[in-house]
């Protein structure tokens, strides 16, 4: 016997919220990757804090740690260069700047591209009044 409409309806309701589960799981993991990028961008620099110029050097400590992060990240999550420098500016934005966005990323509120479009447009908005951008931006 065919099943009723309404089962069929159910079972369709029952798949789109597996999916929207996934996807909640997926802004999750993209809010994680943010924090842990921007902590390991953190610790990179704090060893170049401590850490003595060779002299003749071109670059000064802090740079060597950054250019050695971006080419680190980019090999472990095999993506080229520029696009482990925007991650790491991203996830700096997420962790530092936008709390509220990264928090609703984590909650799955949002996703990954809805965080880039408000971390894209805060760039150009003052610090002073990004807390007042982000509220309103996640109504």
């Amino acid at each position: 016997m065919k099943p009723s409409f309404i089962a069929e309806q159910e079972a369709l309701a029952a798949h789109f919220e597996a999916i929207a589960e996934a996807e909640r799981a997926i802004a999750q993991a993209f809010a994680r990757r943010a924090e842990l990028v921007e902590a390991g961008r953190r610790f990179g620099q704090s060893r170049a804090n401590a850490a003595v110029r060779l002299p003749g050097s071109r670059w000064d400590a802090a740079e060597v740690a950054e250019r050695e992060f971006v080419s680190e990240l980019a090999c472990t999550i095999r993506v080229p260069r520029r696009t482990a420098e925007n991650l790491i500016a991203e996830s700096r934005a997420l962790a530092v700047e936008l709390p509220a966005t990264r928090v609703a990323l984590a909650a799955g509120e949002i996703s990954y591209q809805h965080a880039r479009a408000v971390i894209n447009q805060a760039w150009s908005v003052p610090e002073e009044a990004k807390p007042a951008f982000e509220a309103a931006v996640l109504r």
